[in-house]
């Protein structure tokens, strides 16, 4: 590929003019085009920059996201058709009003339309799968070309190989160089052999490339290094009421937690902020080219948080054949999490306190897991 990444002179002078998302960045982001890295990009790109999406990528992240809905959507039918059987009551009308939602055909089209609605935001626009040169796509396969060769499966490989060649081709007929965004070594090892792809693992990196550094950018940022340092601002103020509720509603994966003794179900009931710090080393900012006084800003909070869990123990019954709730209890666990945090400020003057800016303060969808932990039932405790 290109050596290393684009200069900065490179990106100005515009001879790299697009770049591109694999499934797992977007899978990264939690697939949320609304809040966080995802919803900030287009802000940080500089106007010479558009998206180009494959349909590769948009069917496999619509495909993603829709194993949950067709999970829910069974379980609807199973347990409606568990009611019929164990009441003998009349379900026909609720069954034909969702036939009528049409669940799977509705979530399909909406999950597409906003990936596409988002290639739109960032200029862009998706490359068709009916555009792949199959025979180029099948040479390749036989000749073990990346990505081809870089997993043991080969067939596997297809996709991404369809994906890299329409990003390729576009950046050929457009006589310009791209960026792909990929933690995929696939995609590594084919940038490393074109003369027009740029390679980088995430969006952190893709974002760092636009990352505004000059005289200006750095009075700005140390402006805004000092009023999120300062634990009496407003905009401190604002960082700490978001990380509140972003813990409250993120989701808690209780995957590591363990009993020697009993089968439990847990469930996260509450997280409580308990303190966090700011890492102003990593603080990096964008100027918004198409908003005069605007800019973005990312920083990464050390989140300390109380998580409470509500256990519930269950034990098998060897005579009867069934499993029994023995009693639950509630523990309590103290974590510490990074959370990325946006700031969008506009009318950004540096002769002013950046309190008076208008700053919007945002994080992405939050999922978390807490670390190892052993949790017994407490017989001398109060259950509930």
């Amino acid at each position: 590929m290109p050596n290393g990444t684009p200069t900065p002179q490179e990106l100005v002078d515009g001879e790299v003019t697009f770049f591109s998302l694999d499934t797992d960045v977007i899978q990264g982001a939690g697939y949320n085009f609304e809040k966080g890295a995802l919803n900030q990009l287009p802000r940080q790109l500089p106007q010479s920059m558009s998206l180009k999406l494959t349909e590769v990528v948009l069917r496999e992240v619509v495909g993603h996201r829709m194993v949950p809905v067709k999970e829910a959507s069974e379980k609807f039918l199973a347990a409606t058709q568990a009611l019929v059987r164990l009441t003998a009551m009349d379900f026909a009308p609720a069954s034909q009003h969702f036939e009528q939602l049409d669940v799977i055909a509705s979530a399909t089209k909406r999950f597409e339309d906003d990936v596409r609605h988002y290639v739109g935001q960032c200029r862009g626009e998706v490359l068709k799968l009916a555009d792949v040169n199959s025979g180029q796509l099948f040479d390749g396969y036989f000749a073990t070309s990346p990505p081809f060769g870089v997993k043991a499966e080969k067939k596997s490989e297809f996709p991404d190989a369809a994906a890299l060649q329409l990003l390729e081709e576009r950046a050929k007929g457009l006589n310009t160089k791209a960026i792909v965004a990929s933690k995929d070594g696939g995609w590594k090892a084919f940038a490393e052999q074109s003369e027009r792809i740029y390679c980088v693992a995430s969006l952190d990196e893709l974002t760092s490339l636009f990352s505004a550094t000059d005289e200006h950018a750095q009075a700005v940022r140390a402006k805004i290094e000092a009023v999120v340092s300062d634990e009496s601002s407003a905009v401190r103020t604002q960082v700490s009421e978001l990380l509140r509720v972003h813990l409250s509603n993120a989701e808690w994966g209780m995957e590591e937690l363990y009993s020697a003794s009993h089968r439990f179900e847990a469930e996260a009931s509450s997280a409580e902020l308990a303190g966090y710090s700011i890492d102003t080393e990593s603080l990096n900012i964008w100027k918004v080219d198409d908003e005069p006084g605007a800019w973005v800003v990312e920083l990464t909070a050390t989140v300390q948080v109380d998580v409470s869990v509500d256990v519930r123990f269950f034990l098998w019954d060897s005579i009867d054949r069934e499993e029994l709730a023995i009693g639950g209890q509630q523990h309590t666990f103290s974590e510490e999490v990074e959370v990325e945090v946006y700031l969008t400020c506009y009318a950004v003057k540096l002769d002013a306190d950046p309190d008076t800016w208008e700053t919007e303060v945002e994080v992405g969808s939050g999922k978390y897991s807490l670390e190892a932990a052993e949790v017994e039932l407490d017989l001398s405790g109060d259950d509930y």
